[in-house]
């Protein structure tokens, strides 16, 4: 790909490079393939068990919202 394609692409509105990053990544990704590291695998199961005890706050789907786009 020339430098001028990838400068053409950087031009863009960062949704539209958002959109184009995604497709790419899907047309390469094989989840079946990608190991998850043990780390990751320990946080999911620590954080499935505070959920089933009841020790984790849950929060809306607008509270997320309201969360992210404030960082």
């Amino acid at each position: 790909m020339s430098s001028s394609t990838i400068n053409s692409l950087l031009r863009l509105p960062k949704k539209r490079r958002m959109q184009i990053a995604e497709r790419l990544w899907l047309s390469v990704a094989d989840e079946s393939s990608m190991p998850v590291p043990a780390a990751h695998q320990a946080v999911i199961r620590q954080r499935t068990a505070d959920y089933r005890s009841g020790r984790a706050k849950l929060i809306t789907h607008e509270e997320l919202l309201r969360r992210v786009r404030s960082a």
